[in-house]
């Protein structure tokens, strides 16, 4: 499943509501793939995966109450971590930290019925590295969730229902932007909150 794809198919959705014709297969996935893109800045956080590893550049801070920490966005894999020590902007003149050198965290979140990403890089008291200062950090991985959530499928079918008013949870609307459709849909607002709870991204910092 590729990052921009949609949390769940036009057969799914079919499913839910009762559709046999293919027809509007084509228009039911891009509503689908509408509705995961709401989702996720609702959310704060994406639940696909990255096809192959891709450098993201993070931040150290002087000020962080954390030094021995950095806090990442949601990742599988991770393939490795660059600093730039020498702070001239470029990640080619330093070497990859060996994998000792840190944890990623929480542990054992890749384990259980639900796994989930890891969120930080933790430096062990048997390390030698810091992550003290101001600093540009790359972190090279396959980013996203190990698989999508069954409650964040069925909620993407769900609300892409009540947008297309083919869902007894559906409200009459004469609002023309998929978004306003769901902003003032109270059933839709409470599929978002409840999700909000579960999987909404909290600040670690």
């Amino acid at each position: 499943m590729a990052v921009t794809d949609a949390y769940a198919t036009a057969s799914t959705y079919r499913d839910l509501v009762s559709k046999s014709d293919t027809g509007e297969d084509a228009e039911i996935l891009t509503d689908l793939t509408s509705i995961s893109r709401y989702m996720e800045r609702r959310l704060g956080r994406w639940f696909t995966v990255d096809a192959s590893a891709v450098a993201r550049v993070y931040e150290t801070t002087l000020l962080s109450n954390q030094p021995k920490s950095l806090f990442i966005d949601d990742l599988v894999t991770l393939t490795s971590i660059k600093v730039d020590e020498d702070d001239d902007g470029s990640f080619a003149d330093e070497s990859a930290w060996a994998s000792t050198d840190y944890e990623l965290l929480p542990h054992n979140v890749a384990d259980g019925p639900e796994p989930g990403p890891y969120m930080q890089i933790h430096i062990p008291p048997w390390s030698s590295k810091d992550l003290w200062g101001n600093h540009r950090v790359e972190v090279t991985a396959t980013f996203g969730w190990p698989a999508v959530p069954g409650p964040i499928a069925q909620a993407c079918v769900q609300l892409t229902g009540i947008l297309r008013l083919e869902t007894p949870r559906a409200t009459r609307s004469v609002n023309i932007t998929s978004e306003t459709v769901l902003e003032t849909s109270p059933q839709a607002q409470e599929i978002v909150t409840a999700l909000m709870q579960m999987y909404g991204k909290r600040s670690l910092f």
